[in-house]
């Protein structure tokens, strides 16, 4: 870990050891704004990244200042910890070394103290509008510094680790503190139904519409097409707000729109991805050979996944498909949970933006909805890693505050309609 870095991350666990509690989760946004993921210290065969000791000394001053509060695990918690915790075991199965027992031991350690430190920070809709903001404000640090590094060749978070090259496909392709263009792109392509919905109910408007634009900015410089088509299905989903109602019926339509479609062409439907080439180095043909190979082959993997995909002749392996490194990690039935997941997640955010009584909490629902939609797009283009896993627990963590609301609204209404009877 570089000097700087070290600096850095002492001042991140200094803050997160002695910030008002309600503002424990600022280091956890700084440092997935700022700090490059490849900086670490190594401690007993572990990797520890700056995110990684903000963990660590923030469930260390939860539990020693007494400030766990009691919160009831709800069914969408379970499915989350029955995902993270069958897939590490499936995989640790799979490989039966030790070395996929430590690799799991740090995913399972990124996850559930991430989530934990979620869970245990939003309370109220306050907490969320809190987080976001520092979202919205390191936007707008961000922006600036992205365009710096697209006009110099010179990205700036470089004094705080290693980031990729400028250059891929023959294209410029800025990538800021993140390991990978793809996942800056998509990390702030994430936060944009989020932002435009904060500007919709007119909470601090000028902020998010400067957040909007500068989000929109780091997925445009990153020059990739899933941010980008990302971006655009993010556009589609927003639109449906006044046809939210029918959900179900537009998602029954879709997807027999598809079949339909896989039914009438000569390839199968998702050889469509081939024709997706918004830039110049897209590489739409390895996605669609990686999941044509990954239906065909659906025997090797079904129980307990496989160890790799190179020999499906994948070029190095590369699993750009979030789905296909479920099933490959994790078999069919950690793939099935996480599907299962990501639906529950819809449904409830989507649910919640119709039944809430109050307007700006049933858009800001839908926000959160279609934030989650959006990752669903971007799950076909890419697997996720790095900062925008913070990114996904925040929003899952979300997602379980809403279905306790929801749980206890629908459970006080049938109270109320037992005793009028």
């Amino acid at each position: 870990m570089k000097p700087e870095t070290i600096f850095v991350t002492s001042v991140l666990v200094i803050l997160t050891m002695t910030v008002p509690r309600k503002w424990i989760l600022l280091p956890f946004v700084m440092a997935a704004c700022i700090v490059p993921p490849d900086q670490r210290i190594i401690i007993f065969d572990l990797d520890f990244t700056t995110l990684r000791f903000c963990i660590f000394f923030a469930v260390l001053r939860l539990s020693l200042f007494d400030d766990v509060r009691r919160i009831k695990w709800n069914a969408f918690d379970k499915l989350f910890l029955t995902w993270v915790i069958v897939g590490a075991v499936v995989y640790c199965v799979q490989w039966h070394n030790m070395r996929a027992v430590i690799y799991k031991s740090g995913v399972l350690y990124d996850s559930l103290g991430l989530y934990w430190i979620f869970r245990m920070s939003i309370f109220s809709w306050d907490d969320i509008h809190r987080v976001v903001k520092m979202f919205a404000i390191f936007a707008l640090i961000s922006a600036p510094l992205i365009i710096y590094e697209r006009v110099t060749l010179n990205n700036p978070f470089a004094l705080l680790g290693r980031v990729a090259g400028n250059f891929h496909g023959g294209r410029i392709r800025c990538t800021g503190p993140f390991s990978h263009f793809i996942m800056m792109g998509l990390f702030w392509a994430s936060l944009v139904p989020i932002f435009v919905s904060y500007f919709m109910i007119r909470r601090s408007k000028l902020l998010y519409v400067l957040a909007s634009l500068s989000a929109l900015v780091c997925v445009i410089l990153s020059a990739s097409s899933t941010p980008l088509m990302t971006v655009l299905s993010i556009a589609f989903f927003g639109a449906l707000w006044k046809y939210r109602s029918y959900g179900r019926t537009i998602t029954l339509g879709i997807g027999a729109m598809i079949f339909a479609l896989h039914v009438v062409m000569e390839a199968p439907v998702w050889h469509l991805v081939c024709r997706i080439n918004v830039y110049s180095g897209s590489t739409g043909w390895h996605r669609f050979i990686l999941f044509d190979q990954f239906v065909k082959n659906i025997g090797e993997w079904f129980f307990f996944g496989c160890h790799g995909v190179e020999h499906w002749g994948i070029y190095k392996g590369d699993i750009t498909n979030q789905y296909v490194l479920e099933g490959v990690r994790g078999g069919a039935l950690t793939l099935v949970i996480f599907i299962i997941l990501v639906v529950q997640a819809v449904w409830i955010t989507g649910i919640c933006s119709i039944k809430i009584r109050n307007r700006e909490k049933r858009i800001l629902c839908w926000g959160f909805c279609v934030s989650i939609l959006g990752h669903c797009v971007s799950f076909f283009g890419v697997s996720y890693f790095d900062q925008i896993m913070l990114l996904l627990y925040f929003t899952l963590a979300i997602v379980s505050f809403l279905e306790g609301k929801k749980r206890l609204k629908f459970a006080t209404k049938h109270q109320t309609a037992v005793k009028c009877s």
